[in-house]
C-alpha cells in the first residue's frame, strides 16, 4: 500500500471491475471505476437504469466484492461488511417488531463502543430530536408514514457512527412533497453530524441539491463519464437554489450526459 493510500481520509475506489454470470452469459457491469471521496464529502451518483450504481454501492458496503481492483476506507481495504460503512436502502429497512426508539438503539449497539445504557439513551434521544421523531419514540413502524419510517432508518444509520454512509435511492418510494422534506432534513442532519456520504439516485435535481459533487456514470459496462462539482455549500443549500440559473444549467448539462447515446457521451 502506498503512502498516498494510507493518508487518504475517506473512500478510495481503485480500478474496480465487476461482472455477473458465467461463460457466454457473463455480463460486465462495472469497468475500471476509480474515484476518491474525501472525508466529510457528500457525493451523489447518477446514471442510466441498470448502469451498476447499486452494484457499486454493494461493493463498497462489502456485500459483493469486485472481480478486480481495490476499495479502501481511510486507507484500510474493504473485504466484507463492517461498521465503517452503513447502508440506507430504498425499502424501509426498519424492524417492524421494535419501537422507533428501539430501532435507533439497535444502531447504537452495533458500534464498536457501546457505552453505558444511559449514554446510549442520550444518543438515541439526540437522533429522535434531530429527525423530528420524539413524539413517536414508542410507536411501531407500521403506524408511521413512509417518510417517517425512512427517517427512523436514517437516524439508526447515523447512530451507528459509520465513517461512510451509503444511501441507495432512499427517497425513491416517497411522494414528491415528502421527498423534498426528506432532502432538506438530510442536509440539516449532515451539516450537524458530518459524514462521508455516497448517495445513489435517479433524480438529477436531487443529486445537485444534496451533493458536493455528482458522479455521472455511463451505461453498462459502466465507467465514470464526468464528475460535476456543485458550487453551493452549507447554509447556501436551500430550496431556493433550485431556481438559480446555475442550478438549471447544471441540471441540463447532467441530463444531457445521461441522454447521450448509450450514456457514453456525445
Amino acid at each position: 500500500m502506498t503512502s498516498q493510500q494510507t493518508e487518504h481520509r475517506g473512500l478510495s475506489v481503485q480500478s474496480i471491475s465487476t461482472s455477473f454470470g458465467d461463460g457466454q452469459a457473463r455480463v460486465a457491469v462495472l469497468d475500471d471505476i476509480s474515484m476518491n471521496v474525501d472525508e466529510g464529502e457528500f457525493v451523489a451518483v447518477v446514471g442510466p437504469s441498470g448502469s451498476g450504481k447499486s452494484t457499486l454501492l454493494n461493493a463498497i458496503a462489502g456485500f459483493a466484492p469486485p472481480d478486480s481492483g481495490e476499495l479502501l476506507v481511510n486507507g484500510q481495504p474493504v473485504r466484507e461488511p463492517g461498521p465503517s460503512r452503513c447502508v440506507v436502502f430504498q425499502e424501509y429497512a426498519v424492524f417492524p417488531w421494535l419501537t422507533v426508539r428501539r430501532n435507533i438503539d439497535f444502531g447504537t449497539r452495533l458500534r464498536s463502543w457501546t457505552g453505558t445504557r444511559q449514554q446510549r439513551a442520550q444518543i438515541v434521544d439526540r437522533y429522535l430530536d434531530m429527525m423530528g421523531l420524539r413524539e413517536f419514540a414508542e410507536a411501531l413502524p407500521k403506524t408511521l408514514s413512509g417518510g417517517m419510517r425512512q427517517r427512523v432508518a436514517i437516524a439508526r444509520a447515523y447512530a451507528v457512527d459509520p465513517q461512510i454512509l451509503l444511501m441507495d435511492e432512499p427517497f425513491a418510494a416517497l411522494d414528491a412533497q415528502t421527498r423534498e422534506y426528506m432532502q432538506e432534513s438530510l442536509i440539516e442532519i449532515n451539516q450537524r453530524e458530518r459524514r462521508t456520504v455516497m448517495f445513489v439516485t435517479h433524480q438529477v435535481e436531487e443529486a445537485i441539491f444534496l451533493a458536493d459533487r455528482v458522479i455521472v456514470m455511463t451505461a453498462r459496462p459502466a465507467t465514470i463519464q464526468e464528475v460535476v462539482p456543485i458550487p453551493w455549500k452549507g447554509p447556501e443549500r436551500t430550496h431556493e437554489i433550485k431556481t438559480d440559473p446555475e442550478f438549471v444549467r447544471l441540471r441540463r448539462h447532467i441530463e444531457g450526459l445521461l441522454r447521450s447515446p448509450d450514456g457514453h457521451g456525445s
